[in-house]
């Protein structure tokens, strides 16, 4: 829940409004009381540059202005309603032409025999939240198996993309006209997180959902779920250890919240045997104190009882909210050095099986070996 109606939550301290007011229109569906909580944030002085600015930088616009426009119009300042209605407006478009590419491309690699599943993106916006504008979606993100990496890229280039950042795990590519962005995938996580994934037995737990009239092939509601907490994870790690997309939260909340007949019990028992338990604890911790998911007893006990994953979850909202709540890029070999310590410590912390742990050490050891050679 918000903090000021869950005092054990480690967001506990005070937020200002403007961050109060943001985490209550962060979700798709606004209740009684969380309509109340907006109407009375709005009345307060707010700094509407300071919203703008934070909800952009957490992909949160869309939902921003949805959810202030549908419950107290009259109190956002005209300058920034119109603001806030092009930037809704622009992000809708730009959902529906990726997922008119998403689809025409889905075509093409049918036709091609290469099984793909999408994930995140455009699909995730309409089966999750209901509504392709209210998410923003920058790219498309494909998982295929490792061996139709080659072929793959051979359609992609067919179809006009150019290969743009390369990646461990996965590829970028870019249109040459359009400037569509897709990123092939065969793994979610870097090697360094030691995690294996098998394609074939994603594929056959996916479910079929509908985009734009078409048939489309999504993972099931269990693994999608790991996966969106795997995310949440896996960017902080490469980062600054610090939540940078509140979006990210946010899709987790919306998919438990939209999925209430997901089966959690095997959920966690999938996340224990492949070594993601704290991971799913952690994304799962911050999806209910941050944005007020309701999770079963079972599963609220479980994560409660894991105080490694509440400590990280709190150390990633260190700088949530505040002047520092930004990414900035590495310009000197120290801070560099820096990030790689607490990326070391950050992967220690959220991985709570020994062997991954002792893994990555002899990695980080060898990789300081082959330098100093």
């Amino acid at each position: 829940m918000l903090s000021e109606q869950n005092p054990n939550s480690f967001l506990s301290r005070e937020l200002r409004p403007e961050a109060r007011l943001l985490l209550a229109c962060a979700r798709t569906d606004i209740g009684p009381e969380v309509m109340e909580s907006i109407k009375k944030l709005t009345r307060l002085p707010l700094d509407w540059e300071f919203l703008c600015a934070t909800a952009e930088k957490h992909r949160l616009t869309q939902l921003l202005f949805r959810n202030l426009s549908a419950t107290c119009p009259e109190t956002i300042p005209a300058e920034i309603k119109a603001r806030l209605r092009h930037q809704f407006v622009t992000n809708a478009g730009s959902n529906l032409r990726l997922a008119h590419t998403l689809t025409s491309l889905l075509q093409t690699f049918k036709a091609e025999a290469i099984p793909v599943v999408p994930f995140k993106g455009s699909i995730l916006a309409y089966c999750t939240y209901g509504k392709l504008a209210l998410r923003q979606n920058y790219d498309l993100d494909l998982f295929i198996r490792e061996q139709d990496i080659d072929k793959s890229k051979q359609v992609l280039v067919a179809e006009g993309y150019q290969r743009d950042k390369v990646f461990d795990r996965a590829v970028s590519f870019k249109h040459v006209g359009n400037e569509v962005e897709v990123d092939l995938h065969w793994g979610f996580a870097p090697r360094y997180f030691h995690l294996s994934v098998a394609f074939d037995e994603l594929y056959a737990r996916t479910r079929t959902e509908s985009l734009l009239e078409q048939s489309v092939i999504t993972f099931s509601a269990e693994d999608l779920l790991q996966i969106l907490c795997l995310q949440v994870m896996k960017d902080c790690w490469e980062r600054r250890q610090q939540l940078e997309h509140l979006s990210k939260v946010c899709d987790i909340a919306e998919h438990v919240r939209a999925h209430p007949q997901l089966e959690w019990s095997r959920v966690l028992q999938r996340a224990q045997q492949i070594g993601l338990l704290r991971i799913v604890h952690c994304a799962l911790i911050l999806a209910r104190e941050l944005l007020g998911v309701q999770l079963p007893p079972q599963v609220v006990k479980k994560i409660a009882s894991d105080r490694s994953a509440r400590n990280c979850a709190r150390g990633m909202c260190g700088s949530l909210f505040t002047e520092d709540d930004i990414v900035s890029p590495l310009e000197n070999p120290y801070l560099s050095v820096r990030l790689r310590f607490r990326q070391f410590y950050f992967y220690l912390r959220i991985r709570e099986r020994y062997r991954e742990r002792i893994r990555h050490i002899g990695e980080i050891l060898m990789a300081h070996r082959f330098e100093r050679t």
